[in-house]
C-alpha cells in the first residue's frame, strides 16, 4: 500500500472536516446520507474521520445530497485544504532553500 504525501493527508483532513461540518449543520445522519447517495454508512464515515480518500463517483453522488449545487463544496474546500496544506509547502520551500545555501557554500569552500 503506498502511503500518503503530506498534501494527501492535508486533502483527507480538509475533506473530512468539511463533509462532516455540513452534514452536521443540515442535521442528516450518516444512514441517511448512505441511503441517498448509494454510498455505505461505513465509507461516509471512513470520510469523516479521514482514513480514506473517496472515488470521484461517489463523493459526487454524496455531495449531491449535501449540497443544492456540488461546487459549493469545492469553495468551502478549496479554502480549508489551502488553510491545512499552506504550513506543509511553506516548510518544502524552507528546505530547498536550506539545500540551496548548503550547496552554494560547499562549491564556495571548495573552489577558494
Amino acid at each position: 500500500m503506498k502511503l500518503k504525501s503530506d498534501e494527501e493527508k492535508a486533502f483527507d483532513i480538509a475533506l473530512s472536516k468539511i463533509l462532516k461540518t455540513r452534514r452536521d449543520k443540515l442535521k442528516l445522519s450518516q444512514e441517511f446520507i448512505s441511503f441517498h447517495s448509494g454510498v455505505t454508512r461505513i465509507t461516509i464515515g471512513k470520510w469523516e474521520r479521514g482514513v480514506k480518500t473517496p472515488i470521484s463517483f461517489d463523493l459526487y453522488n454524496v455531495l449531491k445530497v449535501l449540497y443544492k449545487e456540488p461546487s459549493e463544496f469545492w469553495t468551502e474546500f478549496y479554502k480549508e485544504y489551502e488553510t491545512i496544506v499552506a504550513p506543509i509547502h511553506e516548510a518544502a520551500e524552507k528546505e530547498k532553500l536550506l539545500k540551496y545555501f548548503e550547496q552554494s557554500r560547499k562549491k564556495r569552500n571548495a573552489g577558494g
